[in-house]
This record gives C-alpha cells, sequence and structure tokens, in this order.
C-alpha cells in the first residue's frame, strides 16, 4: 500500500470502520486469510481508502489486532471488577482468556507470533507491533496478577498497578510463582484447546473432554493458591515503601519471564 496525502476529505470515523471490520475478518481467518477487498466490500468503499489510511496490509492487521486485544483486555478488567472474591476473578480472567481466544483464533495468532502473522513486512513492523501491544499486557498480566493477590489474601478484589505487580514479584517469589503458573497455564491451555489443529483426536485418544479437564485443573490450581495463604506477603506499608525506593512507578516491571497476554 502507497500511503496517499491526506486532504480531510474522507468521513469521519472511517479508519476507526475499517479496523473493526478487518479485525472480524482476522479472527476467524487469521492474518494471511484476510483480503482487503473483503473487507472493502463489507464496508461500501475503495480499496484506495484503505491506502488513504495505512501504509501497508501489515500496518492494518496490527492496527485490527491491537484493536480486537485491546477490547479483550477492557472486558476481563469489567469481569475481574465485577467479580465477588478472588477465586471468581481468578477462574473468570483463565475461562475468559480461553474463550477470547476460542473465539479469536486469528487475532490471538498476530498476538502470540508477529513475527509469523507479521512476517511479510519484516522486523520492523513486528517490533513495531511489539511495542504497541506491551502495554496492553502489562494491564492485563496486572488484571490476572491481581486476582492471584486477592486470593492469596483473602482481600475484595482490588486492581493493582503494574507497578504494585512487578514490587510483589520481587519481594516475594511465592507470589511470582502463582502469577507464572496462572499466566502461563491459562495461555496455555487456551492455545491448546483453541488453535485449529487436530489435537481434538489426541485428547480423544487419551480420553480427556479438554473443556472439563480444563475447569477440573483450575479448580484445583485455585484451592492450592487459596491454601497458601497470605502468611509472610508483604503489608501495604512495606509496599508503598518498596515503591518509594525505586523513586517512581517501574513501567515494564523487574527481569523475569511473564507471559505477554
Amino acid at each position: 500500500m502507497a500511503k496517499a496525502a491526506r486532504s480531510g476529505t474522507a468521513p469521519e470515523g472511517t479508519r476507526e470502520r475499517i479496523i473493526g471490520a478487518t479485525a472480524r475478518h482476522l479472527a476467524l481467518l487469521g492474518p494471511r486469510g484476510v483480503e482487503l477487498r473483503s473487507v472493502c466490500l463489507d464496508l461500501g468503499i475503495s480499496p484506495s481508502l484503505v491506502n488513504y489510511y495505512f501504509s501497508s496490509p501489515a500496518e492494518l492487521l496490527w492496527r485490527a489486532a491491537l484493536h480486537a486485544y485491546g477490547t479483550h483486555v477492557a472486558e476481563q478488567r469489567t469481569a475481574f471488577d465485577r467479580a465477588a472474591d478472588g477465586r471468581a476473578a481468578l477462574e473468570g480472567w483463565v475461562l475468559g482468556t480461553i474463550a477470547w481466544t476460542k473465539a479469536n483464533p486469528g487475532v490471538a495468532a498476530v498476538i502470540d507470533f508477529p513475527m509469523l502473522a507479521l512476517s511479510t513486512e519484516g522486523l520492523a513492523t513486528a517490533d513495531a507491533f511489539a511495542r504497541e501491544l506491551s502495554s496492553l499486557s502489562r494491564e492485563n498480566v496486572a488484571t490476572m496478577s491481581s486476582a492471584v493477590w486477592s486470593l492469596m489474601t483473602g482481600r475484595p478484589p482490588a486492581r493493582l498497578s503494574s507497578a504494585k505487580v512487578a514490587v510483589l514479584i520481587k519481594l516475594r517469589p511465592e507470589f511470582a510463582f502463582w502469577v507464572s503458573t496462572v499466566g502461563f497455564g491459562g495461555l496455555g491451555a487456551a492455545m491448546w484447546v483453541a488453535g485449529r489443529k487436530p489435537y481434538g483426536l489426541l485428547w480423544r485418544a487419551f480420553g480427556f473432554d479438554p473443556d472439563r479437564q480444563i475447569r477440573a485443573s483450575l479448580r484445583e490450581l485455585v484451592a492450592r493458591i487459596a491454601a497458601s495463604g497470605g502468611a509472610g506477603l508483604p503489608d501495604d506499608r512495606e509496599i508503598e515503601a518498596a515503591l518509594a525506593a525505586d523513586g517512581e512507578e517501574p513501567e515494564d516491571g523487574p527481569e523475569m519471564e511473564l507471559p505477554e497476554r
């Protein structure tokens, strides 16, 4: 796509409509299945109008993926805010992640494997996408971490900032362990169940019902986190002191491998 000069003549909101329509196509068809012509037919616009807003097909794909993923992150945050307790908050995050991935496998492919999904545009495009994705990923991990904290402490669900999550990970290895376990386990289950691969045959060969097994494993995980208790965990004063010692709230947290979404 060649970048067209902007004359200001396009209808207001057209860019958002293009992103939204592309996100819907991307969700089910994947990045290689999205056709600009089909998106334009859905919207009743000319392909030249897409050139007006987006420098390349890859930019359109990553904008669409960010739009869809951002909506998911906001929905996860809303579900957390409505949860009655830590158990409901954590189960809601994991099951919400799985349900979203199953409904949006094409978007999940771009989120999880940008170098493959955007390979036609090379490293620069994937790096730009990853930088914009980072803030959404941190927010989503913070929501999940807040649920873990609520479950461990027995407190009502309250969202922690990314900075507080980073401090807690630094101060208490057991918190870091449960965050990693839930994050990697939840995302792994989502990719395993939602991926359009012949895993169903493998599940059946071993006598598993995937959904039932995941829920049973989740219940066991939640019970173990709750049983670990809040003994030895830092109190609010210790957390605030650690934040003050850092000088300002860290954006990326400590150097620790955490799931990206």
